[in-house]
């Protein structure tokens, strides 16, 4: 049986690999996915408004997270459509 030559890596080489294929998704899912340019672009507004805002550091991350939660369903929804 043929193993995978990126099986076994371990140590910075693996964490770098595994930034350059997450890097090329997240370019892929922008360049692909209009919603998720959307989101993003949403966002570029709604986490500065965020610390804007005279809220709390709960509500401040609360909010926050919200935001990022809506980026990856969105990753989530299209790695599901990639994939059917």
């Amino acid at each position: 049986m043929m193993m995978s030559p990126f099986k076994g890596q371990t140590g910075f080489k693996r964490i770098l690999n595994a930034t350059v294929y997450s890097l090329a998704g997240l370019r892929a899912a922008f360049t692909g996915e209009a919603a998720f340019r959307q989101l993003l672009l949403i966002n570029l507004v709604l986490v500065p408004l965020a610390f804007y805002l005279d809220v709390s550091r709960i509500e401040r991350a609360l909010m926050v997270a919200v935001c990022l939660l809506a980026l990856i369903v969105e990753l989530l929804n299209s790695a599901v459509e990639a994939a059917i």
